[in-house]
């Protein structure tokens, strides 16, 4: 499933976690890796040194020194630079050389404090996940990285016509893993036609009818996995898809964009994609096409 992995990496502690992640993944399924870096530009290297062969293979050989431990262990790598803008560099080469997966942290351009980046509208990592044709796997915080296989994964589903592709991708995840498939969905009562208050029955009710109709659109499409289980959750969306996901002890968080959010014209992600990737204990696997 997964054969060639694209890490997007500033070669800083900010993409320590991601890169724990994205070499667990390479190793586990004896898969190629791209490891991506781009001279911005208006950055300092880019203000006050030429970018030319000499300096590229030195940018090139501190990479190969910072992941000297990891590297050795994959199967192939290859290291690549590039000099422009972070996420038309990162996407161009999501383009070209068509990776099953793309792995970075929040913060693929440096240190910065990733609550901001992730809350900036139109912040690289935002332009990246919104574009990106490939799956987009992001890792936030340390302690979502001490990660190898997947066993336990949390599908999040807000029934669109996005999620279907999320699912898609989920299903063929547990397929080849056979790891554990938990699908969720959280019913946010705020969002109900006229501000209606619910009493806890009408709550419990509407509970019921969307876990059946969850049943309804997925079970029949999950031949060949048995163990998988179907919950719905009432609240605001982040809390219960992190609560829930810390709850089955998830390796894994696999979500569209915000069903409200994909035709958008602007690079800014829903809200409940950003706040899940802050908060969540585990990586995040973030689908858009």
């Amino acid at each position: 499933m997964f054969k060639k992995i694209l890490f997007a990496t500033s070669t800083t502690m900010a993409c320590d976690p991601a890169a724990r992640v994205a070499f667990n993944i390479a190793n586990c399924y004896n898969a190629d890796m791209n490891i991506f870096h781009v001279i911005e530009e208006g950055s300092a290297a880019d203000a006050q040194i030429r970018v030319d062969e000499a300096f590229i293979a030195g940018i090139k050989n501190e990479i190969e020194t910072y992941y000297a431990d990891q590297l050795p262990r994959t199967r192939s790598y290859e290291i690549k630079i590039a000099h422009g803008d972070l996420h038309k560099e990162i996407l161009g080469e999501i383009n070209k050389n068509k990776p099953d997966l793309l792995a970075m942290g929040v913060s693929a351009g440096g240190e910065s404090s990733l609550d901001i980046e992730i809350e900036s509208a139109g912040s690289t990592f935002q332009k990246v996940v919104k574009a990106s044709q490939c799956p987009v796997l992001i890792v936030n915080r340390a302690a979502a990285s001490f990660w190898g296989s997947f066993s336990k994964v949390v599908f999040a589903t807000d029934f669109s016509k996005l999620s279907d592709t999320a699912f898609d991708f989920a299903c063929k995840l547990a397929k080849n893993t056979d790891c554990e498939l938990h699908i969720f969905h959280a019913q946010n009562l705020s969002l109900t036609p006229g501000g209606k208050n619910f009493n806890q029955d009408d709550i419990e009710e509407r509970i019921r009818e969307k876990l059946r109709f969850s049943r309804k659109k997925y079970v029949s499409k999950m031949e060949g996995i048995e163990n998988y289980s179907m919950e719905v959750w009432e609240g605001l969306p982040y809390i219960e898809i992190v609560k829930y996901a810390r709850e089955k002890y998830a390796d894994l968080i696999i979500m569209a964009q915000d069903s409200k959010n994909p035709g958008s014209q602007t690079d800014e992600l829903g809200s409940t994609v950003k706040q899940v990737i802050l908060r969540a204990g585990c990586p995040v696997i973030c689908i858009n096409k």
